[in-house]
């Protein structure tokens, strides 16, 4: 399963603008921001990244400067040079009060783009949220069955990241056990794969299916198997009896 997070992120660790607005932010000035922009400053620019002064500020989870930005015009679901919005840089870093927000300030939580895979803003959640964060999307009228171009959902993708804790709270939800993504994906070979007992455990309390084979044709015994982990064999061993 692939995640287009890190590349993204990369953006806003090395970002280098001489633009005074950027600069207000990086350095956490909030009073030096709010004097750009009542000084005619505006809130809809670019730095060299393509990337937006809310972007910035969301990713910092810096919730001033989120504030006085939105107040100043700014648009929670204004688009980067790349075409993604706010929201999606915030469900990557967990910024839950920044998200909070831009949702009370009228983001899309549905929002996605072929940039990313049409991965909605709870997928990218879904990898190292909190089930904090993830109650807000949903409360908000996000998507707990949104799958992307990949197939993938967010408890797919909660499972894929071995994040136990959000992924107990979506099987408790009823999120659905047998879907099957592009690339031969499924949530009792994800969870095998973390080499977790805790999460093969969890799969198999929520009756995923067993029968699926991955994109290599390998069965669940095969990769099971391939851990060398002997709780995790015997637990599947057990489950296909």
């Amino acid at each position: 399963m692939k995640y287009i997070i890190t590349t993204i992120l990369l953006l806003f660790i090395n970002y280098t603008n001489g633009q005074d607005i950027f600069n207000s932010i990086k350095s956490g000035n909030q009073d030096e921001l709010l004097t750009l922009l009542k000084n005619g400053e505006g809130t809809k620019q670019f730095n060299e990244n393509g990337l937006t002064p809310l972007w910035m500020a969301v990713f910092k989870n810096d919730t001033t400067s989120v504030r006085i930005l939105i107040e100043n015009g700014a648009d929670v679901n204004g688009l980067t040079k790349k075409g993604l919005t706010p929201i999606i840089v915030g469900s990557m870093a967990n910024a839950t009060e920044s998200v909070g927000i831009l949702i009370k300030n009228g983001a899309d939580v549905n929002w996605k783009s072929a940039e990313v895979g049409n991965q909605q803003p709870i997928r990218f959640a879904s990898k190292k949220g909190t089930i904090e964060f993830i109650k807000m999307l949903l409360e908000a009228g996000a998507d707990m069955e949104s799958t992307a171009n990949d197939g993938g959902t967010p408890l797919l993708a909660a499972v894929y990241s071995n994040n136990y804790s959000l992924a107990k709270f979506y099987f408790e939800k009823g999120a659905k056990v047998d879907i099957l993504a592009r690339d031969g994906e499924c949530i009792i070979h994800e969870a095998i794969k973390t080499k977790n007992p805790k999460m093969v455990e969890l799969a198999l309390q929520y009756d995923c299916p067993l029968d699926f084979k991955d994109g290599k044709g390998l069965s669940t015994k095969e990769i099971a198997n391939a851990t060398g982990d002997k709780k995790i064999k015997n637990l599947i061993k057990t489950a296909l009896k």
